[in-house]
């Protein structure tokens, strides 16, 4: 080969090289350009005309107002791919409807909302952390009482919050109907607020409670609620409006967001669905216990769920199946052993509820299962995981943040498990 020849080769070798380099970190900056960023909304509870709990000398409102704003600052400056969001960042009302609708519309992957508590006791302190769910002590059902009557400020607010009564406690059985896909990491988020709090603030740890708070219930992302302290006791106020004791509260909350940013990557890098539509954030891997005093443990250590048999009951009588479903569900072909069973889960509550519960009305095929002491419902029953997509869909207009989940012999598996063997029985079924 003369030198003319080999000179020519090596230079369009050298240029194949160089424009296969250049698209490939194009295609990097496009993917990070266009990617959704990890985004937080940080609600700063009361504002204006509502200043929440009142101290000797300070408001609720401005100790919320200037921790929360510290928080966001911390991730803003520590963490350049999390876009912040607030639903307020001065001193105004903003209904309760329309902070969870700028966490929901904002897309967020964790709400957090800051609050202050108070006490008829002047001896109470201590930093306390709520997800939402039934309250089962006075004590938390005071603290959510308190923080929803906010919405007697609003004009016409038995129309926007249907009927809701924040001051009946009829009107809180709402809240024992749990919706479980962001449950557990709720829970462990807030267990690591309570953790940091008493490390780097020197607060009492009152624990993870659940109540119904209204502002939880909107969302659909994991969201917790975060009690300061106390402004009634003395101590704890000079804490809560001091630049020092915000600055720790602020940065106690920062830590454990941290964590939850590096679980929420670490889950998002492994656990690519072939379906990217239906890309569930199922909980099998995390283990969450509800104490009979109503403060829930997360435990960290075990991360294997006990899988027990699943029970079925009825919806509805046969004459009052009016069709929200009108899937075939026939009877599903039995390939081999390994043939996986698609459900849609709906609901969790931590008591077996009747079989004529009003929410089960429109739908068929509802069944349940129990786990971590919850019992979880599902509707449908189908080996077709198109089938299940499409009763995905109508379900989720009834009930949001319902999910797709799978069972092989009884036990639920990982959704893409399932995928993979239906695919798998296609095939075999196929040729």
């Amino acid at each position: 080969m003369s030198n003319n020849v080999q000179n020519e080769h090596n230079f369009y070798h050298m240029k194949h090289l160089t424009i296969s380099f250049c698209l490939l970190l194009l295609n990097f900056f496009v993917g990070t350009l266009f990617a959704n960023p990890f985004t937080v909304t940080i609600d700063a509870g009361h504002g204006g005309k509502d200043p929440g709990a009142i101290g000797t000398f300070a408001k609720e409102k401005n100790i919320n107002l200037a921790v929360a704003l510290k928080l966001g600052k911390l991730i803003q400056k520590n963490c350049p791919d999390v876009r912040v969001v607030y639903t307020r960042k001065t001193d105004v009302f903003i209904p309760l409807e329309e902070r969870a609708m700028i966490a929901n519309n904002a897309h967020s992957n964790l709400f957090i909302c800051i609050h202050t508590n108070s006490s008829p006791s002047p001896a109470a302190s201590g930093v306390e952390t709520y997800t939402l769910g039934l309250a089962k002590t006075k004590t938390n059902m005071d603290v959510a009482r308190r923080e929803n009557s906010v919405i007697l400020l609003e004009n016409n607010y038995k129309e926007k919050y249907q009927g809701f009564n924040p001051n009946s406690v009829d009107s809180y059985i709402m809240f024992e109907y749990m919706q479980d896909k962001y449950i557990a990491r709720s829970v462990q988020f807030a267990a690591d607020v309570e953790q940091q709090c008493s490390a780097n603030a020197d607060r009492s740890n009152r624990g993870v409670r659940q109540a119904g708070f209204w502002v939880l219930h909107q969302t659909s992302m994991p969201a917790v609620l975060i009690e300061l302290g106390y402004i009634s006791n003395p101590r704890e106020e000079e804490f809560l409006t001091s630049t020092e004791g915000q600055n720790r509260l602020a940065e106690s909350i920062f830590q454990a967001f941290k964590e939850f940013k590096h679980e929420y990557t670490r889950r998002s890098s492994s656990s690519f669905a072939s379906n990217a539509s239906y890309q569930t954030n199922t909980t099998d891997e995390d283990t969450v216990q509800i104490a009979k005093t109503d403060t829930i443990k997360p435990t960290k250590e075990s991360r294997k769920t006990r899988q027990t048999k699943k029970e079925r009951i009825v919806a509805t009588k046969p004459e009052q199946k009016k069709s929200f479903v009108s899937i075939d569900m026939t009877t599903r072909p039995v390939v081999n052993s390994e043939t996986p069973v698609f459900k849609v889960q709906f609901l969790l509550s931590d008591r077996k509820l009747p079989t004529n519960t009003p929410k089960f009305k429109k739908l068929e095929n509802v069944s349940f299962y129990q786990e971590n002491n919850f019992y979880k419902y599902t509707a449908g029953d189908t080996n077709n995981f198109n089938t299940i997509i499409a009763l995905h869909r109508k379900i989720e207009k009834l009930f949001p943040t319902a999910f797709i989940i799978a069972f092989v012999n009884d036990h639920k598996v990982p959704l893409q498990e399932a995928i993979n063997l239906w695919k798998a029985n296609k095939q075999n079924v196929t040729h």
